[in-house]
C-alpha cells in the first residue's frame, strides 16, 4: 500500500464517482486526499497516467468561479472533454479539504461506460449522497476519512 509519506510534497490528484455513477478528477498542490485512495494508489496513477492520452468524448464548460478566477482554462477542460468533472484544491484554501469545480463536461461519463483503468480508480472513492453535477465546492472533511500532507 502507497503511504501518505510516499506521496508528500506531490500533487494531490485522485477520482471519485457520484451517486449518479459520473466520474470526477481531483487536482491540488497540498490538498487532502482521501485515505482510500492510498489502499490502491496504483490505480489511481494508471488512471491518471490513461486520462493524458484519453479520446476527447465532449465538451467541457467552464464554472463560473473558474471564469472569474482568470486561471489558465487548458487542463479543466481537458479533463472535461473526456467526460470527467474537473475539481482543483480551492486556491484560498491551499492544504485544506475543499476543492471546487473547474469544469464540467456536456455529456458525462458514466461508469457502465468508463474505460476500465478510470474506473478502477475511481471506484476507490464514492459519494454516495453527492452529485456533481449539483455542486460548485465540496469539503472533504464532510464526506469521507481522508489525509492532509506535510508539504
Amino acid at each position: 500500500m502507497t503511504t501518505r509519506h510516499d506521496l508528500e510534497g506531490t500533487l494531490a490528484r485522485w477520482f471519485a464517482l457520484d451517486a449518479d455513477s459520473h466520474l470526477g478528477v481531483f487536482t491540488g498542490a497540498y490538498a487532502a486526499w482521501p485515505s482510500a485512495v492510498f489502499d490502491a494508489y496504483a490505480a489511481v496513477s494508471a488512471a491518471d497516467e490513461f486520462l493524458d492520452s484519453a479520446p476527447v468524448v465532449t465538451e467541457g464548460m467552464l464554472s463560473a468561479a473558474y471564469r472569474a478566477s482568470k486561471a489558465d482554462p487548458t487542463f479543466p477542460l481537458r479533463e472535461a472533454s473526456r467526460g470527467l468533472y474537473s475539481f482543483d484544491a480551492d486556491p484560498d484554501h491551499g492544504g485544506s479539504t475543499i476543492y471546487v469545480l473547474g469544469a464540467s463536461p456536456v455529456q458525462p461519463l458514466i461508469a457502465r461506460a468508463a474505460p476500465e483503468l478510470l474506473l478502477r480508480a475511481a471506484s476507490l472513492v464514492r459519494f454516495a449522497s453527492l452529485r456533481f453535477a449539483d455542486v460548485t465546492r465540496l469539503d472533504l472533511a464532510h464526506l469521507v476519512p481522508f489525509v492532509v500532507g506535510d508539504g
